[in-house]
């Protein structure tokens, strides 16, 4: 029975990796951001703060565990001061996300599903012609 058990959560988590796996690989963050780059609202990525992580999963017997199949991203306009572009290095996953209060069209948040090739991002309609 134990056994059963054992195999079935290895099955159910397939797709999760560790906690020291939290960060996509370059592969995956490249191709991420070809596709970032050709929304109206991100446009050229040296114009942003940019942070990526693995989609923490949200099942309470896999807390710490981390989404091989999705990439979370923030972007937040960069000021050249407080705020540089260029990618975020991140030593802990709580390090990725963006402090305070920052909005759109400043801040961008959103998801890539990686076997689909699909860009979740919810941007401000593109200016009038």
């Amino acid at each position: 029975m134990k056994r059963k058990f054992a195999v079935a959560a290895l099955i159910i988590c397939s797709a999760c990796s560790s906690t020291a796996d939290f960060r996509p690989d370059e592969a995956e963050i490249a191709k991420l951001e070809r596709k970032l780059s050709a929304v109206h609202c991100v446009g050229n990525l040296d114009l942003w703060q940019r942070a990526y992580v693995r989609k923490e999963s949200i099942s309470e017997n896999e807390a710490g565990m981390f989404d091989r199949r999705m990439i979370e991203f923030t972007l937040q306009k960069a000021d050249g001061k407080a705020v540089v572009s260029g990618r975020k290095s991140m030593k802990q996953y709580e390090d990725w996300a963006i402090a305070g209060g920052c909005q759109e069209p400043d801040c961008l948040f959103g998801g890539y599903v990686i076997p689909t090739d699909e860009l979740i991002l919810e941007c401000e309609a593109p200016p009038a012609p």
